[in-house]
């Protein structure tokens, strides 16, 4: 039973954005071009040469023509932004025995070109960053215009912004073993036009926003690209930081998360706002205080894939002001002075496509999986969903699995019942109040061949009774 689609402008977006980051390359392209050298000259800085201004002259040095930089072991203070150019190699000792502190900077190490002149063909590897400093926007590492990046066994301790910050025209970035903790802001942030990343065996933990944020960040004409600051407060007065999309908007896509860790981040593991095809396979979401991860605001075809999502949204670390702008503050705290208004472990908000298949989500204080509103052609296959109603108030309970409607937040948002979307094949746990949750109005969605036990109220709570089909559960 499907219902016909809502006339959305979303689709169109999916549209415009596979037609556009889907075209064949050009033969000048710099994704084609290749090092002219096929041995990269290199040079070795001892221990006695660890300095800011050995490094940033060996960086020069090979400016032109590329090469590799091998820093010894130790620690080496930087008062400079260092740049690295098209062709270069940084590399440390493996096992965080190279060390560098950047001081009272903005930005740590810096890949930055152009649109007409991309930095190309730039590696990290075998550093440990400290990045001090007053509390503001900023980043350790920050990548603009940007292709065929390697960063590897990065670290990246108590960041006094960002850990790492690509925005705008970076493609095809591979980050492996690089670990953010403890950052000011965000471990990973991707910001509009940033393509075919993968990101495997990282982890950010500990973080005072999320592990990682990949937004589709508006960009007026009159802000410029690299004033974040600007971006951020723009949106300030719309819905947090998350603007209704555009069609035209740029946004992160096809980004690939494999065995990473995002765990006691002070608001979300992951958070999207509007992004194409980002996948999570087999990967730790655990212990933040907001959602697991938000599949949110303009997204599409996102696939959550053998992952263990388990203990997200107490609620209990956000400010009042976050509360009043999440619209829950008058819903009072509970005794423990955590919110009342829990968060689930997987959270669907104006998304579509979104694929969430053989997981473990458990033990979420606010719902397993809940589809908020706009939530269309979701399908919630082959999961374990267990004891998801942690949060139980005399305000609210919760569900395995809610499929939603909820009023709008802004006037441009949209704010339809979820549809179409698929509940199969569940096992579904536990002491839920209800294994599965329909809201009224809700329409067109499959609920078929789920097993569930345990749920307080009823195995299924149907506010519809029409317009979907609810097929018998699987009994033991």
């Amino acid at each position: 039973m499907m219902d016909k689609p809502p006339a959305w402008h979303l689709f169109e977006r999916i549209r415009l954005a596979d037609q556009h980051n889907n075209q064949p390359h050009k033969k000048n392209h710099p994704l084609l071009q290749q090092q002219g050298l096929s041995n990269k000259p290199s040079i070795t800085l001892n221990a006695s040469q660890l300095t800011e201004a050995d490094i940033i002259n060996a960086i020069q040095s090979l400016k032109e023509i590329g090469g590799e930089i091998h820093l010894s072991e130790g620690s080496c203070v930087l008062t400079q932004t260092l740049y690295l150019p098209s062709g270069i190699t940084l590399s440390g000792v493996q096992g965080d025995r190279t060390n560098l502190i950047f001081k009272d900077i903005d930005y740590g190490i810096c890949i930055q070109g152009t649109v007409a002149d991309p930095v190309i063909d730039v590696s990290l590897k075998n550093i440990r960053l400290f990045h001090e400093g007053t509390h503001k926007f900023c980043a350790s590492v920050f990548v603009s215009h940007a292709q065929r990046l390697q960063i590897e066994h990065i670290t990246i301790s108590s960041p006094r912004g960002n850990g790492f910050l690509l925005a705008d025209g970076v493609y095809q970035s591979t980050f492996l073993n690089c670990h953010v903790k403890c950052a000011g802001l965000v471990g990973f942030m991707l910001v509009r036009d940033v393509r075919e990343t993968l990101m495997k065996d990282c982890s950010a933990e500990y973080c005072l926003q999320s592990g990682v944020f990949l937004t589709d960040l508006q960009l007026p004409n009159h802000i410029d690209p690299l004033d974040f600051e600007a971006q951020l407060h723009h949106t300030d007065h719309i819905v947090g930081n998350f603007a209704p999309f555009s069609v035209n908007d740029p946004s992160p896509y096809r980004t690939d998360m494999l065995n990473c860790v995002f765990r006691h981040n002070r608001k979300m593991g992951i958070t999207t706002d509007g992004v194409g095809y980002l996948s999570v396979k087999n990967c730790i979401i655990a212990h933040n205080d907001c959602e697991g991860i938000t599949i949110d605001n303009g997204a599409w075809g996102c696939s959550i894939t053998a992952c263990h999502i388990y203990n997200n949204g107490w609620r209990g670390h956000q400010q009042t002001i976050e509360l009043g702008i999440d619209f829950v503050n008058e819903m009072g705290l509970m005794a423990d002075g955590s919110s009342k208004a829990k968060l689930p472990g997987i959270s669907i908000d104006n998304a579509a496509f979104t694929r969430i298949e053989n997981n473990h989500i458990e033990c979420n204080w606010g719902d397993g999986v809940k589809m908020v509103r706009a939530a269309y052609a979701s399908s919630i296959t082959h999961n374990l969903i267990e004891n998801n109603n942690r949060g139980v108030n005399d305000r609210f309970h919760y569900f395995g699995v809610l499929i939603g409607v909820a009023a709008r937040q802004h006037p441009e948002q949209d704010d339809f019942a979820s549809c179409n979307n698929q509940v199969i094949e569940n096992d579904i746990l536990g002491s839920h109040f209800a294994g599965v949750h329909l809201m009224l109005g809700v329409t067109g969605n499959i609920i078929k061949q789920n097993h569930i036990t345990g749920a307080t109220y009823t195995a299924i709570e149907d506010h519809v009774l029409s317009g979907n089909m609810i097929q018998p559960m699987l009994h033991t």
